[in-house]
Order: C-alpha cells, then sequence, then structure tokens
C-alpha cells in the first residue's frame, strides 16, 4: 500500500478528483465516495473553495477555472508541446477531417495528452468506449511508442507500478506479448493500436526521441471500418513518422 509522506495533502487532491469525476458534489456525497467523516470532506471542499480552487454553488462544489490556467500554463511550458505543437497541427490537416491527432508525452507511468487538435468532421465510433484521462502506456498507440523506446529498468518498474489492466477485448494483458510487441514497435519506428483502449477506434504512432531520452509520441486516430487497414498504410505511417522526426529536430535545434 502507498504511503504519503502528508496524508492531507493526499485526501485534497482525492476530493479534487471526486470533483472532476462527477462535475460537482456536496459534501455527503464526497463523504461517501471517500468513506470520510462528513466534517472532514466538509473542511477539505471550504479550504479548496477560500484559496480559489472550488466553487460553492448553494453547497454544491465544483472546480474552478484556476485549474485551466494552471494546466494550460504547465502545457505551454512543455518541451514537447512548444517545439511539437506545429507539427501536430500540420499532421491533423494532413490527414483529413475525420481523424484524430494527439501529442503525447508520459508521466507517473501513463500517458498525458498535451495537444489535442480536433478537426470538424472528427467522431468517435458508434458505442466506443470512454477514453481514461490517463491511459495506461499499453493500451494504445502512442503509450506503447513511447514504452518500447524506454529502457528495460523503466518498462519493468512501470509493469511492476500498474500492471496491464484490461481496457478493451483487445487490450494486450500478458507480459510476454507486450515485449514482443515493444521489440517489432522498436524495429519499424511505430506503433499500432486496434480497438485496444477504444472499442472501435485504431491508430498509429511514431515515438519522439533524442539520445536517451524518449520525449512522447504523435498519433493518428480515426474508427477501425474507416482506419483500421489504412493506419498501415504508407501514407499515414510516413506521415506520422516524419512529424515525430520534425518534432525530433526542433528538440535538438533548440538544445544547441
Amino acid at each position: 500500500m502507498t504511503s504519503y509522506p502528508v496524508s492531507a495533502v493526499k485526501r485534497t487532491v482525492d476530493v479534487v478528483e471526486i470533483l472532476l469525476e462527477r462535475e460537482r458534489a456536496g459534501a455527503t456525497t464526497v463523504a461517501d465516495a471517500l468513506e470520510i467523516p462528513k466534517s472532514t470532506a466538509h473542511d477539505h471542499l471550504r479550504t479548496l473553495e477560500r484559496v480559489g480552487y472550488v466553487i460553492n454553488e448553494s453547497g454544491s462544489y465544483r472546480l474552478s477555472t484556476r485549474f485551466l490556467h494552471v494546466g494550460e500554463s504547465v502545457r505551454n511550458s512543455h518541451e514537447l508541446f512548444v517545439h511539437g505543437r506545429d507539427e501536430t497541427l500540420a499532421l491533423a490537416e494532413a490527414v483529413g477531417d475525420t481523424k484524430y491527432v494527439q501529442l503525447v508525452t508520459e508521466e507517473h507511468g501513463k500517458c498525458a495528452s498535451l495537444f489535442a487538435p480536433r478537426t470538424r468532421g472528427a467522431q468517435a465510433a458508434p458505442g466506443a468506449t470512454s477514453y481514461p484521462r490517463r491511459p495506461h502506456l499499453h493500451t494504445n498507440a502512442p503509450g506503447k511508442a513511447i514504452l518500447a523506446h524506454e529502457d528495460t529498468e523503466t518498462v519493468e518498474r512501470v509493469l511492476e507500478e500498474h500492471g496491464l489492466p484490461r481496457w478493451t477485448a483487445a487490450t494486450i494483458t500478458d507480459e510476454d506479448d507486450l515485449r514482443t510487441e515493444l521489440r517489432a514497435i522498436r524495429d519499424v519506428g511505430y506503433a499500432v493500436d486496434d480497438g485496444e483502449v477504444l472499442t472501435g477506434m485504431s491508430g498509429v504512432a511514431a515515438p519522439v526521441v533524442t539520445d536517451d531520452t524518449v520525449h512522447g509520441a504523435v498519433a493518428v486516430y480515426g474508427t477501425s471500418g474507416e482506419f483500421g487497414t489504412e493506419c498501415r498504410e504508407s501514407r499515414v505511417v510516413n506521415l506520422v513518422r516524419e512529424a515525430a522526426d520534425e518534432i525530433q529536430a526542433n528538440v535538438l535545434f533548440a538544445g544547441k
């Protein structure tokens, strides 16, 4: 069981996560969800309100826009976003209106989306599962592209800490199968996701790597019916790999 140096901070984060998940909640709902006294939940909510991170609307609490400003500041200063935003936009234009494009990095062993320009026609497949806020690396193309280029110690740490939970019927849940796929990804230079994180959606991703640093990955997604076989065709693969190479060059040039 994970221990925390300051348990009260962890509790406050739990409260924030409840509000994020439910959009708004009262002290009773938070207390029941976290199995804590209502008075404790109320104290955390009132403290968050007083520092400006929560809004109280007649006893129903929601997160404030201060989180938006924090998130934008963090993203806008992230090296991968700074050097990959324009290339990600260009990739979105190149692949067309029916595709999703993502710029993804790794944080705490999971995927963190830095940028996802949504084109007008891009839509999820009918009946698609909901996309997790921070998907596990093994469940999707950008995550696998990142994991494939990490060192063995990092891969083992991620597997130990997070395991291989199943998100869809297609998700890889066997460590040997995952290692085999990671080797194949290193050989070909890109990763494919066939409905492993979203049922009915397929994608391809290429890593952004400089020297021994894995900065993240850029990916293109579309519905499996419209994109399932195309994601292995040279045009889409080449566009994704070219975008990753351009971002990599930007990072290297900026460091000189």
